[in-house]
C-alpha cells in the first residue's frame, strides 16, 4: 500500500521531475561547453632508497622521510624558477608531485591547456630533480668522496716522505743504529696501513657516490594527452542526471507535503469519517452522453448507487435526495444527471430541482432553459405545473432555478412554500434530486436541510482538499445535519 502510495505521487508529479531533469541536464550542457579544454600527463620518477633491495624499520622511516622531502623539494620556488627558465615559460601549469603509496615512486603530474606544454613540464622536472640529485642530497657540502680524496691525498703524501726517509736511513753511511732504523720502519708500515685503510674506505664510497648519482631515475616519461582531461562531459552529464534526478523527487516530495489537495480515497474517507459508498470511475464523453446498452465501470458505479437508494426491510424511502460538495468543481452536475438517467431506467420517476439561485448552470446539462424555475414558483409567479420541464427522457422532469435571483433567496429556500413544493413533488415522484452550490460556497444548504431526507456527498480526487473536507465533517456533524443519513460519493 506504501508503496503504491509513493508511485501515485511520482505519477502525480512526473511533470515537475522530468522539468527539473530537464532544465538540470540542459544547464550541466551548457557548463560543459563553456569550460574551457585541459590536459593532464604525468610522468614517474624512481628514488632508489636501497641498493640492495633490503630495508630495516629505521630504513624505511629514513625512506619515507627522504621520499617525503624530494617531493617538497620538487615544488620549491628555486626548482620552479628552474623549471621557468629550462621551459622558458612564465607562467607555469598546474604541477602536482605525489609519492605513489609502497612503493619508491614519485608521480610528477602537469594539468594546463596544451598538451604539449604540461608533458614538456612534467618531463622537465623530472630532469632537473636527477641532476640536481646530489646538491640535494647533501645540501650543496662536500660529498663523502671529496673529503676522502682530500685525506687520501694528505695521506699518500706523508707515506712518501716517511718511505724516502726510511730508504735514506738504511743506505746511510755511516749506518744508523738497528734500534732508529726498526723505528723508521714501523712509522713506514703505521703510515701505510692507515694509507690502504684510506684508500679501501675512498674506493668503498666511490661505489657508494656511483650508486646514489643513479638513485633517482625516470621510470615512465610523460606523454603528450591526445584527448582533454577535462570537461569529462560523460561523467558531467551523468552527475547531472543524478542531480536532477533526486532534486526533481525532492521537489515533487517537498510540493506533495505543502499541497493540502487529497488525492486517495482513503484519505477523503479519513477526513470526512464517511465511508464511501460509491466511487465514479473516469469515463469518456461518449459514456457521458450515452447510457443506452452501457455495460461499463461507470454505468456500473451509477447503477449501484440507484440499487443502494431502494429501501429496504420496510424502511422509508428517501426520496429527497440533496446533492453536494464541499467547495466546487466536484463533478455535482456530471453525477446529478447520470444518477437520474439511471434512476429513469429502473422506471422511477425523478424530478431534478436547480436550487443554486445564484449560479444557475445546471440547465444547460439537459439543455432546457431558465426562464421560469424554482424562484417565480415560491415567488408564486407560476405555479409548478407550469414551471417543471420536459426533458429528453420520459419520466425525468427539471425545475431550473428560475429567473434572476431574489435578494431574499433564503428566505424562499427555507419558507412555507419551499416546503409545500417537495411535499407536492414527494407525492407524484419517486426521487427528487436537489442540486446545491457546495456546502462551503454559501448557507443556501442549511435553509433546505429540514426538507430533505438524504445528503448525497460528492468528493473529487485530485481537487479537494483536506481543510474544506475537515470543515464539513463538522458542520455535518452539527445539530441541523446529524440526523441526516449522509452518503459519501468519491469520482
Amino acid at each position: 500500500m506504501i508503496q503504491k502510495r509513493y508511485l501515485n505521487i511520482l505519477l502525480r508529479r512526473k511533470w515537475v521531475i522530468i522539468i527539473t531533469l530537464i532544465v538540470t541536464m540542459i544547464a550541466v550542457a551548457i557548463s560543459t561547453r563553456m569550460q574551457t579544454p585541459t590536459y593532464y600527463t604525468s610522468s614517474v620518477i624512481r628514488i632508489a632508497v636501497s641498493a640492495n633491495g633490503t630495508l630495516s624499520y629505521s630504513d624505511y622511516v629514513q625512506a619515507t622521510q627522504l621520499m617525503n622531502t624530494y617531493v617538497e623539494i620538487a615544488t620549491s620556488k628555486p626548482i620552479l624558477d628552474k623549471l621557468k627558465a629550462q621551459t622558458d615559460l612564465k607562467y607555469l601549469p598546474s604541477i602536482k608531485v605525489t609519492v605513489i603509496p609502497n612503493t619508491e615512486l614519485v608521480q610528477i603530474s602537469a594539468e594546463g591547456v596544451s598538451p604539449e606544454q604540461i608533458t614538456n613540464v612534467a618531463n622537465s622536472l623530472a630532469e632537473i630533480l636527477i641532476s640536481e640529485s646530489n646538491e640535494l642530497y647533501l645540501g650543496g657540502d662536500k660529498t663523502s668522496q671529496e673529503i676522502l680524496e682530500e685525506k687520501l691525498a694528505v695521506s699518500q703524501t706523508d707515506l712518501d716522505l716517511t718511505r724516502a726517509s726510511y730508504a735514506k736511513l738504511i743506505i746511510q753511511t755511516p749506518a744508523a743504529s738497528a734500534e732508529k732504523v726498526e723505528i723508521t720502519r714501523q712509522i713506514f708500515q703505521q703510515k701505510l696501513n692507515q694509507h690502504s685503510t684510506l684508500l679501501g674506505q675512498y674506493t668503498q664510497t666511490a661505489i657508494r657516490e656511483e650508486i646514489r648519482s643513479n638513485m633517482i631515475t625516470v621510470i615512465k616519461p610523460a606523454q603528450v594527452p591526445s584527448s582533454p582531461s577535462k570537461p569529462r562531459a560523460s561523467l558531467n552529464y551523468a552527475i547531472g542526471f543524478a542531480v536532477g534526478l533526486m532534486g526533481g523527487l525532492g521537489l515533487a516530495l517537498f510540493l506533495e507535503i505543502q499541497d493540502t489537495t487529497l488525492y486517495e480515497s482513503e484519505d477523503i474517507e479519513t477526513i470526512t469519517g464517511l465511508t464511501e459508498r460509491i466511487k465514479i470511475p473516469k469515463a469518456s464523453t461518449e459514456q457521458l452522453n450515452n447510457y443506452e446498452n452501457d455495460s461499463s465501470k461507470f454505468a456500473n458505479a451509477f447503477q449501484n448507487l440507484a440499487i443502494h437508494l431502494q429501501p429496504s426491510n420496510n424502511e422509508p424511502i428517501k426520496k429527497i435526495l440533496l446533492i453536494t460538495s464541499a467547495e466546487p468543481n466536484q463533478g455535482k452536475s456530471m453525477i446529478i444527471h447520470s444518477l437520474a438517467v439511471t434512476l429513469v431506467d429502473f422506471e422511477k420517476k425523478i424530478a431534478i430541482i436547480d436550487c443554486d439561485i445564484r449560479n444557475a448552470k445546471l440547465h444547460l446539462s439537459f439543455d432546457l432553459s431558465n426562464d421560469c424555475g424554482l424562484v417565480d414558483v415560491l415567488e408564486e409567479k407560476t405555479d409548478l405545473k407550469n414551471a417543471l420541464q420536459e426533458s429528453s427522457l420520459e419520466n425525468l422532469k427539471f425545475l431550473s432555478s428560475g429567473t434572476a435571483p431574489s435578494s431574499h433567496y433564503l428566505k424562499l429556500l427555507s419558507s412555507h412554500q419551499m416546503t409545500k413544493l417537495l411535499d407536492d413533488l414527494r407525492k407524484e415522484f419517486d426521487y427528487v434530486l436537489l442540486y446545491t452550490s457546495a456546502l462551503l460556497e454559501s448557507s443556501d444548504i442549511r435553509a433546505i436541510i429540514p426538507n430533505i431526507d438524504s445528503i448525497l456527498l460528492v468528493a473529487r480526487k485530485g481537487y479537494v482538499h483536506y481543510e474544506n473536507q475537515y470543515t464539513v465533517k463538522k458542520i455535518l456533524s452539527s445539530t441541523s445535519f446529524c440526523d441526516k443519513a449522509v452518503d459519501l460519493i468519491i469520482n
